[in-house]
Parts: structure tokens; sequence; C-alpha cells
């Protein structure tokens, strides 16, 4: 569900580029996610990329992702440094096709599950078994003053913030240049934008 986007999440970035052109992100972004919308390539501008990043976005690649209730809109702004890119996506509940699970109620399902199998994780350590490193690298880290509720989670192959608001939840990536800490306080500096400009869908 969530942390599996981890993997995914720049691979579209490497992908097709019959996408909108980067001007159109900075004339999107300049109204906010209004009532009833749900537009990812509307929380940010290219300007806003490229002040944290220093490359202007080339181009856009938005897509949006109905089911179960939920749908989440994804919007890759890419930069000519491909490891620079940007993925933005926003997960909201449907009112109009409710499910079993709100964007809110997956949330405490992905993160707080983990945090009690953590505890688990704990208790095991203290009677001599070892975690296993692959799952250690993925543990989320909870990040404080942003929405909420924050996460950094990290991987191999990507890393991403998630940052709860409402019944809401934006994921921010940042690529992989750099060293994690530098990704991580990119990534906290473009949500705290994007968070400004999300409204509540209903």
């Amino acid at each position: 569900m969530i942390l599996p986007c981890l993997a995914l999440g720049f691979a579209c970035v490497a992908g097709g580029t019959a996408s909108q052109n980067g001007k159109n992100a900075k004339s999107a972004a300049n109204t906010s996610v209004t009532k009833g919308t749900v537009d990812a390539c509307a929380l940010l501008t290219s300007s806003e990329i490229e002040a944290i990043q220093g490359e202007r976005v080339e181009e856009t690649k938005p897509t949006v992702r109905p089911g179960g209730g939920l749908f989440t809109s994804q919007c890759v702004f890419r930069t000519p440094t491909l490891s620079k890119s940007v993925s933005v996506s926003l997960t909201a509940s449907d009112p109009a096709h409710p499910g079993m699970l709100t964007a809110r109620q997956l949330w405490e399902k992905q993160f707080h599950s983990l945090e009690l199998e953590s505890d688990e994780e704990s208790a095991a350590e203290k009677n001599g078994k070892k975690v296993e490193p692959e799952r250690e690298s993925g543990k989320p880290r909870a990040v404080s003053g942003l929405g909420e509720e924050a996460y950094w989670v990290a991987s191999p192959v990507a890393s991403a913030l998630y940052v709860l608001k409402g019944e809401m939840f934006l994921r921010v990536s940042v690529g992989s240049a750099g060293q994690e800490s530098e990704r991580m306080e990119k990534s906290k500096a473009l949500a705290r934008i994007a968070l400004k400009r999300i409204r509540p869908v209903q």
C-alpha cells in the first residue's frame, strides 16, 4: 500500500516523457487544491522546486489512481538531472465511493501497526534474537513539526516523507542525489509548502 510506493516512486521518473511541460506545473500551482479536488501537481511550483533542487522543472507527469474508496493523485516534477526530480502524491478518501478504509485509517494501519511490530522486534532483541537488517533499513522514523504526524522512510531504492493532514496524507520524495539527511531536509521544505495548499475534500 504505502511502503511499496517507495520502490515505485522514481521508476516513473525514468519512464515515458509524454507529459506536460514544466510551465504547466507553475500555472497549476497558482491555485490551491480546492474543495472536491485532489491535484498533486497544484501543490508545488516549478520555481519552488528549482529553489530547493537547483534545477528547473522540464516537465510534469500527473497520474491518478482511484480504487478501494481512496484516490491518489501523483505528480512527478522531472528535472534535467533525473536524480534531482521530485515526486509528490496526495492520498484522500473518496466521499463518492466510500470503501472499507478511509485514508486516515490506512495511515493508522500502515504506520501504527509498524510501531507494534517495532515493539515486538525490541522484545526479540532482548531475548537474543537478531532483527533482519533489510527490515531495519525501511523502518519509519517519526518527524516532528509537520502536519498531525509525519514519518521518514528510507530504503536502498528510494526515500520518502509521509505527512498526515486530516483525512489526507502527503508523500514527498526528492530522488537519490545527496546524503539521506540532505534529502530529508529538502523533502521537509517541500512538504511545508505543499501542506499550505491542501484543502479538505468534501
